[in-house]
């Protein structure tokens, strides 16, 4: 049997090389596409700002190791300065 809906949708790193007027519209086109689809969403990002304006929840890693799951505001409070100054938040998680 074939799957016609996905249960997932991945994006890896999908602001990664972008000028801040191109993220801004992926940010929106996201935010839009997760309310149309009502799937789960998965992003992988380093960069802070897009997550805290795109993710319901996020998980972080150290060492490949899952570490903490929350909110971006507590998650991110949580990083070390010199996670914060690299953006070292490995991947976050966005549910709806």
């Amino acid at each position: 049997m074939l799957i016609r809906e996905p249960r997932l949708v991945v994006l890896d790193e999908p602001t990664g090389t972008m000028d801040p007027i191109t993220k801004q519209d992926v940010k929106h086109l996201i935010l839009n596409a997760r309310q149309e689809m009502e799937e789960t969403f998965i992003i992988v990002s380093h960069d802070l700002d897009f997550v805290r304006e795109t993710c319901d929840r996020v998980a972080l890693m150290r060492g490949g190791r899952l570490v903490e799951i929350g909110p971006p505001k507590e998650v991110i409070a949580s990083l070390t300065p010199d996670e914060r100054e690299r953006g070292s938040i490995d991947v976050k998680v966005k549910a709806y």
